[in-house]
């Protein structure tokens, strides 16, 4: 048999997975590709001037559902590499010959939409609409393709794209310093997620008030909606420190793209409503550069507003802390943390101790291939697999996350215990509408209720209900590979944050699932929580003994205040 239909052998195998509504891991595609055929350098010039290098391996295929499978991968492929670091431009060099290869880069500018208005834009082409916004805010050309053909032939295992990191820094004694200076400061943080905003205030090293404020960014309409929240924060938190303690800084982890420290994504499931209503959408989610001026007037002149995403900040929160540790050697490799709560957050303190100014869009990219039959439901329907924002299916957004609890509860009650399933029903969470089967979001939101509710069944030992937390455990340790294949960064082990680290059992549960997986880690434990166990400096250690509120509840707040004191 020659390797070229052993190939096909392989393709075929996983389209009958798909198919049969099994997930297939890109990851696991792509290993298979490498064993044989040629592979696309791509490289990528980053907004910062800085080049990452991939190779893709692409065999020759035969068969039409073969070769749309093949497509499928690497289209895939090339999405999750922009949204993780959009760039100025990418560069696609060739082997010499092979023209499967060469069509498939030749339609890249038309399936990205390269040349279409942002407004346009669907599907892959919604990456490209993050990246000419970050390029634009700094002064950059629109995103562009390069394909360039070479004699060198790429036969070789493909291998990770590294970030190259600056020159090294104490990264331990920059936490250490960052810590003490909260000691002669006023400084809020907030941490903004989809479903919540909460915020802690800090005078002079002690924690003053906590507030958590819920909200529903995705049914806003303009974005004074969400500013305008944020501002009722920003009052509630002034008025309990009183007139004499006004801010000297506002630390923000908000559910975007932020990069130095300007708001510049835009196609996120929160800003969902604002897109789609608005006439002018561009214009609308400009003013969101207004934020830093808003936070601003709640405090002292020359105060300082340091915000990032909110999987950074999860990155960050974890490296301060474990810095002051004694497990502060992890820190020297960097930290890498995942938020999993509406959607997947991601974040990276590289081994310098700073964030990677990218888009590290990580709950975009594509980890499934397959599972057909769950692409064919609507996006919002609970049993879809399909992006909220691009309708693309596979993506990590619906997957670690709550709507990959929501699918997986669906999916196992109705089919193993379906008193449970009825219950989802009669409990007021979900409800059958316009064919098909939708989270209850109003008079009341239903979607924390619905996701704390399926935790307690596994806490309880429900079995169906554990098999969730299991299945997402594999679905972790797919994410870990494929952002080892994008970023290869020198941190191995994964922090989480989130409600669903807030039970031991159902991170347990996820350990289970990531050792069961395919291609586990070398070890579960890789996955740990952020939680009562990741406090070390003073305020976090005082909201561990706090009888009121928990580290899983406003670690990241605390996180935030400290992020405000490094910019200080």
């Amino acid at each position: 048999m020659s390797s070229i239909s052993i190939i096909d052998k392989k393709v075929k195998d996983f389209i009958k997975r798909a198919g049969d509504g099994e997930s297939v891991y890109i990851y696991e595609v792509r290993d298979a590709f490498e064993e044989e055929g040629s592979s696309v350098e791509c490289i990528v010039e980053t907004t910062t001037n800085e080049h990452k290098k991939w190779q893709i391996p692409l065999p020759k295929i035969k068969g039409k559902k073969e070769k749309e499978f093949v497509s499928n991968y690497f289209f895939s492929t090339i999405y999750n590499i922009i949204s993780t670091y959009g760039g100025k431009e990418m560069t696609l060099n060739l082997p010499n010959g092979e023209l499967h290869i060469r069509e498939l880069c030749n339609a890249l500018n038309d399936v990205f939409q390269v040349n279409r208005n942002r407004i346009d834009r669907s599907g892959y082409g919604k990456c490209i609409n993050v990246t000419d916004r970050i390029n634009a805010a700094f002064g950059h050309s629109p995103f562009k393709f390069n394909i360039s053909e070479s004699s060198k032939n790429y036969v070789n295992k493909a291998k990770a794209g590294t970030y190259n990191a600056n020159a090294e820094k104490d990264a331990v004694s920059l936490f250490q310093r960052t810590v003490k200076a909260t000691s002669s400061l006023v400084l809020i943080g907030l941490d903004i997620g989809g479903t919540d905003i909460k915020a802690v205030s800090v005078v002079n090293g002690k924690i003053s008030s906590f507030t958590e404020f819920d909200w529903n960014p995705t049914r806003m309409i303009k974005i004074e909606q969400m500013t305008d929240s944020i501002k009722s924060v920003m009052n509630e938190m002034c008025a309990k420190l009183g007139k004499s303690n006004i801010p000297d800084g506002v630390g923000v982890g908000f559910p975007d793209v932020v990069i130095m420290n300007k708001i510049v994504g835009g196609e996120t499931f929160k800003t969902r409503g604002i897109r789609n209503k608005s006439q002018d959408y561009e214009s609308e989610f400009a003013k969101l550069l207004d934020l830093n001026e808003i936070l601003l007037s709640y405090c002292k002149p020359n105060a300082v507003i340091n915000m990032t995403n909110d999987g950074s900040l999860a990155a960050y929160t974890a490296a301060v802390e474990l810095a002051h540790s004694n497990r502060g050697v992890d820190v020297t490799e960097g930290v890498f943390a995942h938020t999993l709560g509406t959607e997947l957050g991601s974040g990276w303190i590289d081994e310098n101790g700073e964030i990677p100014q990218i888009p590290l869009e990580i709950y975009n990219c594509v980890i499934d291939l397959g599972n057909y039959p769950a692409r064919k439901f609507k996006p919002f329907d609970l049993r879809s697999t399909l992006n909220f924002n691009t309708e693309i299916a596979g993506t990590m957004q619906k997957y670690a996350s709550q709507s990959g609890a929501y699918r997986l509860a669906l999916e196992y009650f109705k089919k193993d215990a379906p008193g449970l399933y009825n219950e989802l029903f009669t409990r007021g969470f979900i409800e059958e509408k316009n064919n098909g089967v939708y989270v209850i979001v109003s008079p009341k939101d239903m979607r924390k209720p619905l996701l704390e509710y399926i935790m307690k069944l596994a806490d309880e030992g429900e079995p169906q209900a554990e098999k969730v937390f299991k299945e997402i455990g594999g679905y972790l340790a797919a994410t870990l590979r494929e952002t080892e294949f994008l970023l290869s960064p020198k941190a191995k082990k994964r922090i989480l944050y989130g409600r669903f680290v807030k039970s031991q059992k159902c991170l347990k549960l996820m350990q289970e699932g990531v050792k069961q997986s395919t291609c586990p880690p070398a070890s579960p434990s890789v996955f740990s929580a952020g939680d009562d166990t990741l406090a070390y400096t003073p305020l976090m250690r005082s909201l561990k003994d706090n009888p009121d509120y928990t580290v899983a509840q406003f670690g990241q707040a605390i996180g935030a205040v400290y992020f405000a004191a490094f910019a200080k």
